[in-house]
């Protein structure tokens, strides 16, 4: 089970340690939350551990 951060600004990929852990924290707010998923694709921060590693803006 994951433990969200507290947060009281918005939250961006670098509040999270894992993809799991953010794809947990998007899937559970569903809207608002669109930093987490900018290529819509329904998958929260791609380049963080264990995601896909696609499409990530500061890797060639």
């Amino acid at each position: 089970m994951f433990s969200f951060p507290t947060l009281t600004f918005a939250v961006a990929c670098k509040d999270f340690k894992t993809h799991q852990e953010a794809q947990a924290y998007f899937n559970a707010k569903k809207a608002g939350y669109k930093r987490l998923d900018r290529d819509k694709d329904g998958s929260a921060c791609d380049c963080l551990p264990g995601g896909s590693g696609t499409k990530c803006p500061n890797r060639k």
